[in-house]
């Protein structure tokens, strides 16, 4: 079925296009008669407004995209769903998609969103190709933790070192000797460094490297090794790692924190909920969609980087 105008609806009711739209929106100036003709024959043929034409006039919409990677792990969802959760909290409507994997795609899912997008946020990691599309096309595109310079597009940087920097100084403060580190994930290995720097000429303090992947058994699993090594302090890559290993501890009878100190990185919901409460790095996740609202209500257009410090949260387990 062919949509009808509202052009072509004001030539039905045989009336201008201002009556018609006095009409639909409810305003005065308008007699009764006239008002219910048009409203009825509104009805009738079925006519909405087109709302991508009203945007592109206005240069303006409510509807804000969000690409996403293909990226599992409660970590990235909750980052996700707080997005959501805010835009539609200041009055926008997200519209989700997957980060396009190539430039052509980029462009036919703009040709989609054409009227309606204004301003685009884009959770996944993108190919060189497609952020030099992202460049051209109109709407702004705010890049989360992107690691390639551009010079159109907002990036909004996480800055994962800081809060480690301050859990690995607490420790060290508070007379811990020996720290072990359970991962191998490069963000996390920049705050270990910035640590012993600032430590450097105050005290020292011995490190052991423990190579891991990221799930809650591997954390588990270095139960031994790591309690054979002296340390008497570890940081955990991530928050299922440091979770597996006070299953560990609870089991072997070891106690949290006398005989090791623990922190993680992520801020899980459940590092509440285990016992003793886990000790962690939280990621800006409020400060940053608080940016974002801030950029599309300013209706920044251009491209610059803001940098997001990670907060060392301090609980029972250090």
């Amino acid at each position: 079925m062919t949509r009808i105008t509202l052009k072509e609806l004001a030539e039905r009711a045989d009336t201008s296009i201002r009556s018609v739209n006095r009409a639909l929106k409810g305003q005065s100036g308008l007699n009764g008669k006239k008002r219910a003709v048009i409203l009825k024959l509104a009805a009738e043929l079925g006519y909405t407004p087109n709302a991508a034409a009203r945007n592109l006039r206005l240069q303006r919409s409510n509807f804000v995209g969000i690409l996403s990677g293909n990226q599992g792990g409660e970590v990235f969802l909750r980052k996700l769903y707080k997005l959501v959760e805010k835009l539609e909290e200041h009055g926008y409507f997200p519209l989700l998609s997957l980060v396009p994997p190539d430039a052509e795609q980029a462009l036919r899912l703009f040709r989609n969103w054409a009227g309606f997008v204004n301003y685009a946020v884009v959770l996944g990691t993108l190919k060189p190709e497609v952020l030099a599309v992202f460049e051209k096309l109109p709407p702004h595109f705010i890049l989360i933790d992107q690691e390639v310079p551009t010079e159109n597009c907002s990036r909004l940087l996480i800055d994962r070192s800081t809060g480690i920097k301050d859990g690995i100084l607490y420790l060290a403060r508070t007379g811990r000797r020996k720290l072990a580190r359970c991962g191998n994930i490069p963000s996390r290995r920049l705050g270990l460094e910035k640590a012993f720097r600032e430590l450097r000429g105050i005290r020292e303090l011995d490190f052991v490297h423990f190579e891991a992947v990221d799930d809650f058994s591997d954390g588990f699993a270095v139960g031994g090794e790591l309690m054979a090594s002296g340390a008497d302090a570890v940081f955990f890559d991530t928050d299922r790692r440091a979770l597996g290993f006070l299953k560990y501890a609870w089991k072997n009878g070891i106690k949290i924190p006398e005989d090791m100190a623990v922190i993680g990185f992520d801020d899980d919901p459940t590092d509440l909920q285990s016992c003793p409460s886990l000790s962690t790095v939280a990621h800006p996740i409020e400060a940053v969609n608080d940016k974002i609202i801030e950029l599309i209500e300013q209706h920044t257009r251009s491209g610059a980087d803001f940098i997001f410090p990670t907060r060392f949260i301090n609980r029972e387990s250090v």
